[in-house]
């Protein structure tokens, strides 16, 4: 076996005596049979989140033959009939969802688009008006209207209907590809807001309902946020970038503090700390890079928008902590008292001061936020009698 794991990937579809043949290389190799095992036992993960997305596989097909463009791609010719319209329209809306939080759907779809393609130029080389492979036309009754000529596709729709049954029957196959693709990636679904340890030393925090495919080897520097918002930390090493992919952009970090939202159709980026560069995956639309405390989007697959300023607590007020993007002292200590409903005052030499783009953790309590916010000042701290903090210079 030349390509032991593509064969792996493939082995429900082999013939008993290539399984055979598979089975003993196994007995014969207890690393081989350990990757099989974990492989098993994944592509059975990813089977029973696909069942659950999409109980009707058909509905793939259906999509990949109608004209329903994928996110950042243009539209292709309908090939359904009437019917099968009527079916997409009426049970497309959880496909459309299933798309949006697998990518691997989205890699089905394009295969069996490609397909089409690769029958369509087959058609027409055999449908040709070269006098070798198109049958002649029957004559046409005088008392009947001549038909209009029709497109060689739209003449075997038979065809196409039993390329689809065949194409579902081999989806095995391209869930095998998928599976075998997202071989070290743990899938995380958010029911609730939650907090994650990455194997490399970052952290992520997850709103509810975001999907995020985390690594599970720490040499892997990459993540994947599949739908809904997060908000990552991520450990420094500028000789290795860590990288966030949603499903129509690229995030490169160096180490830093930033937000990412992915909807359907877009991915939005605010950077609290560091730097990152955002890039649609279309390479040919090229990249900007934030600085803290701005923001910029990719849509479908368009160039990123040129970076603006954020508005970080309007992005990231999931997380229920405080954002600053550039304010005066003064304005941070307001903000400070209202949230711990505590009096938190500024002496007058340091209240024109000017907070950076940074976060403060409501868990951590104000005590805490404010010896975070006097060292990088330089100021100190009092107790005020009745309650209270006052922040005075060193």
């Amino acid at each position: 076996m030349s390509e032991p794991l593509d064969v792996l990937a493939l082995y429900d579809t082999l013939p008993p005596d290539e399984q055979a043949a598979v089975d003993r290389a196994l007995r014969a190799d207890p690393d081989l049979a350990a990757a099989f095992r974990h492989w098993q036992r994944l592509r059975a993960t990813v089977r029973r989140d696909l069942a659950e997305a999409l109980p009707d596989r058909t509905l793939l097909v259906l999509y990949a033959l109608s004209d329903e463009p994928l996110p950042g791609e243009r539209a292709v010719e309908n090939l359904l009939d009437a019917a099968d319209q009527a079916r997409l329209a009426a049970d497309g809306g959880r496909l459309r969802d299933a798309l949006a939080e697998h990518p691997g759907l989205v890699a089905a779809v394009r295969r069996l688009r490609a397909d089409r393609e690769a029958f369509d130029r087959a058609w027409s080389t055999h449908t040709a008006p070269n006098g070798r492979a198109a049958r002649p036309a029957p004559p046409v009754a005088a008392d009947r209207p001549a038909a209009r000529s029709a497109r060689p596709l739209r003449r075997v729709s038979t065809v196409w209907r039993y390329a689809a049954v065949v194409a579902v029957v081999l989806f095995g196959a391209v869930l095998a590809t998928v599976v075998r693709r997202d071989a070290g990636f743990e899938t995380i679904r958010a029911t609730e807001a939650m907090a994650l340890d990455l194997p490399d030393g970052s952290s992520v925090e997850l709103a509810p309902g975001a999907v995020l495919q985390a690594p599970e080897d720490a040499d892997v520097r990459e993540a994947r946020l599949l739908a809904g918002s997060a908000l990552f930390a991520i450990r420094h090493d500028p000789a290795d970038p860590f990288t966030v992919e949603t499903p129509n952009a690229v995030v490169t970090v160096l180490g830093t503090t930033f937000g990412v939202d992915v909807d359907a159709a877009a991915t939005d980026v605010v950077l609290v700390q560091g730097a990152v560069a955002l890039a649609s995956k279309d390479a040919a639309a090229g990249s900007v890079e934030l600085a803290p405390g701005q923001r910029s989007r990719v849509v479908a697959l368009d160039a990123p928008a040129a970076p603006a300023a954020a508005d970080l607590d309007a992005a990231l007020g999931w997380t229920g902590d405080l954002f600053v993007r550039a304010e005066p002292l003064s304005a941070v200590a307001a903000r400070l008292s209202e949230a711990f409903g505590v009096p938190v005052d500024v002496d007058p030499a340091l209240a024109g001061e000017m907070v950076s783009a940074t976060r403060f953790e409501r868990e951590a309590g104000l005590a805490a936020v404010l010896e975070e916010l006097a060292l990088t000042l330089g100021a100190r701290i009092e107790g005020q009698p009745g309650g209270g903090y006052r922040l005075l210079p060193s």
